[in-house]
């Protein structure tokens, strides 16, 4: 490959990860519904950079969602709903990788069924990409609603399953929008013929 096509190729990639960027931040903005202690279930948001992933692999995927991460922190940091609970640097320290960087970062993975041909089905294991982090990204919510925010767990809950409810059901919603959207682009052939899956 030329300097010159290996550049355009370059310039090429960066720019659909900036739109692809700028659409999730704009999508995650399209709240279907807002928990009262951060998480809301939106037009699937989280899409845009599992698609990169899917299309450019670990190592784009990865920076393009830490670089959405970033985005994410700085809306909850200018809502003002989140951070006023971590009463300890410590619980700031675990309330910022576990709600913020680390699970939006995982999005980036989604790629690595396909890469790894888990199964002979490309299409398939897209899917399995993006269950796999999804399932990823709540874990994560998980460890800080049971370290933080199982403290405000109802009388009578145990902050296990508080946390587990909490997290699990707007995630559980934002998870199966993905899905069908993600279901319904794949069916359009210009979209399957970027992310390289067989006909």
């Amino acid at each position: 490959m030329s300097t010159q096509k290996r550049l355009n190729t370059q310039i090429t990639t960066l720019t659909e990860c900036a739109v692809m960027l700028a659409l999730a931040f704009a999508l995650s903005f399209a709240k279907i519904f807002e928990m009262p202690m951060g998480g809301s279930v939106t037009i699937a948001s989280m899409l845009p950079i599992m698609l990169i992933s899917i299309k450019y692999g670990i190592g784009t995927g990865l920076s393009t969602a830490f670089l959405y991460s970033a985005t994410q922190l700085v809306q909850a940091w200018m809502s003002g709903n989140v951070f006023p609970y971590c009463e300890t640097p410590a619980t700031l320290a675990v309330c910022i990788l576990f709600d913020y960087v680390i699970p939006f970062t995982v999005l980036g993975l989604a790629c690595l069924p396909k890469k790894l041909k888990l199964t002979k089905n490309t299409e398939i294991n897209i899917y399995i990409g993006i269950v796999a982090v999804v399932l990823l990204r709540f874990i994560c919510h998980f460890v800080t609603g049971v370290v933080i925010w199982g403290q405000w767990a109802p009388d009578g809950m145990g902050k296990y399953l508080y946390s587990f409810l909490y997290n699990g059901g707007y995630l559980g919603a934002d998870f199966l929008i993905c899905i069908v959207c993600a279901s319904l682009m794949l069916r359009k052939a210009e979209l399957r013929k970027l992310l390289h899956i067989d006909a």
